[in-house]
């Protein structure tokens, strides 16, 4: 029997789907980026806004849906804040990297900014993990993994120098976030 008010399994399949989209697009997406940011010309400048906004969508839309499932399938509001601030941090990391393409080529200004809010990223992200170890859904049996997986993210991104690990361990968060969503459709189709 499906609870009023959660997420169907149509839902979690097609937040599947976008967790798997985020993994599998990540690595190429990032290594693209690496590639534009020795370019200064007005492609390369297009090329990185359009990686950064397009992994702020994915991103967005991805943790949505994942603070939609914590609410409403889980009955877990612990993490509500967290998210939201993550989500916030994240959208201003997109504006001011945006702004920063802008800048001439040179200017550093904007640099320790960006610098502080990835650090900022790296610690929401490992607080997320942590408040997750609170939930009583087992979540197919990843919860833990999953959790112990958005630390070590947010501490490699807080790092800094550890971004290209923290970015690879994302990767693999992302699939095991899909393949949860994909247990709890399957869950939920086979209890009705």
């Amino acid at each position: 029997m499906v609870l009023r008010g959660t997420m169907g399994s149509k839902s979690l399949t097609a937040a599947g789907i976008v967790a798997m989209a985020s993994a599998v697009l990540t690595l190429p997406l990032s290594l693209l980026s690496i590639l534009l940011t020795e370019r200064h010309d007005n492609i390369a400048r297009a090329g990185q806004l359009a990686l950064q906004w397009t992994g702020t969508l994915i991103f967005l839309v991805l943790t949505l849906l994942f603070r939609c499932f914590l609410v409403s399938n889980c009955r877990f509001r612990k993490a509500n804040s967290i998210i939201n601030a993550f989500i916030l941090l994240n959208l201003l990391y997109a504006v001011i990297s945006s702004y920063a393409e802008y800048l001439p080529q040179g200017d550093e200004r904007i640099a320790p900014i960006i610098t502080g809010l990835l650090v900022l990223l790296g610690i929401f992200q490992a607080g997320l993990g942590i408040r997750l170890l609170q939930l009583e859904h087992d979540l197919g049996g990843m919860k833990r993994p999953y959790c112990w997986l958005n630390i070590l993210t947010g501490v490699f991104l807080a790092s800094i120098l550890l971004v290209p690990i923290g970015i690879f361990v994302s990767t693999i968060s992302d699939i095991m976030l899909g393949t949860i969503f994909f247990h709890e459709a399957k869950q939920l189709d086979s209890s009705t």
